[in-house]
């Protein structure tokens, strides 16, 4: 029974059910470009791996270990690199069916995957973008908490955000750390959540051309549909209070 304040009362997953699992980091032994589990983000219980999960598992540690010994390089290695994505989209073939258009040569010669390399006019439809207004202390408490202590520095947090105190440790027992290394020493204000560095990380940074913004009580705006990108692609969205 989750008492007022603590973590349980959340939706995270409660004492009993994280003592059933095991962090990911630590067992996935085979470390494949393509998850052979469900993994949970800490929400709900990962459902156990399949019969053909692991089948595909088993399948893709084969490929890489006769590619490795071809290429003379460790398992490791080969499925870090595009040979990795290749001895993964094989072997769900194998199990599931034809699905991925993928060429066994991939598994020696990154070029040779280029004739199944996704169109330069790639068309991506984001169907469940989210955004928060910059007034809102939400968002700057999630990124002072992946942003670890180095937070203290730029922003008014010199704890972890989400610790009632101090010397409180979270679920992998630690008591606050960097979880976002990228962000390390980053400026923490409202600033960085304009909606224009929305714009700019969802329809510039990315291959995103369409966005579908639902619940955004911001009012309404629009960019004209004919507006090119780097020449080539068009940039629309539309955002609606409804």
């Amino acid at each position: 029974m989750a008492t007022r304040g603590d973590r349980e009362e959340d939706i995270w997953l409660s004492d009993e059910q994280l003592a059933k699992l095991a962090r990911a980091d630590e067992t996935d032994r085979l470390h494949a470009p393509v998850p052979t589990r469900m993994v949970s983000n800490g929400e709900h219980m990962p459902i156990p791996q399949t019969a053909e999960q692991r089948r595909v598992e088993h399948r893709i540690e084969a490929l890489a270990d006769a590619a490795g010994t071809k290429l003379g390089i460790g398992r490791r290695r080969f499925l870090a690199g595009a040979g990795g994505m290749a001895a993964s989209f094989l072997a769900m073939n194998e199990v599931h069916g034809q699905f991925f258009s993928v060429d066994r040569a991939e598994l020696y010669e990154p070029d040779a995957a280029a004739p199944n390399a996704p169109p330069t006019d790639l068309f991506v439809f984001d169907d469940q973008l989210h955004m928060v207004r910059s007034s809102m202390p939400g968002p700057q408490f999630f990124r002072a908490y992946a942003q670890g202590p180095t937070a203290a520095a730029t922003s008014p947090f010199k704890s972890n955000p989400f610790q009632p105190t101090p010397d409180a440790k979270d679920e992998l027992g630690q008591m606050w750390q960097v979880l976002n290394p990228q962000i390390v020493g980053a400026e923490l204000n409202d600033s960085i959540y304009h909606l224009m560095h929305f714009v700019k990380d969802v329809f510039f940074d990315s291959q995103t051309t369409v966005g579908l913004l639902s619940n955004a009580t911001l009012g309404e705006w629009e960019l004209p549909t004919d507006h090119a990108v780097n020449g080539s692609r068009t940039l629309s969205i539309v955002v609606s209070p409804n």
